[in-house]
């Protein structure tokens, strides 16, 4: 479970990063890698948000 919790946030840590340094640094991104960016990111939010739950009612335990 440490591990989907670690690779999910550092998923969502680089992507939005990654759109953040571009956004800052004029580099205009394509819409289709943007929304490829948001998707991958609205992919990895709920497999955090579950193996959050689950550390909590172990650690719980």
């Amino acid at each position: 479970m440490n591990k989907m919790w670690a690779i999910s946030l550092i998923i969502i840590g680089l992507a939005t990063l990654s759109l953040s340094v571009a956004r800052h640094l004029d580099i205009e991104l394509s819409d289709t890698v943007k929304r490829t960016i948001c998707i991958i990111e609205l992919i990895a939010l709920p497999v955090l948000a579950y193996s959050t739950v689950k550390k909590i009612k172990t650690k719980g335990k």
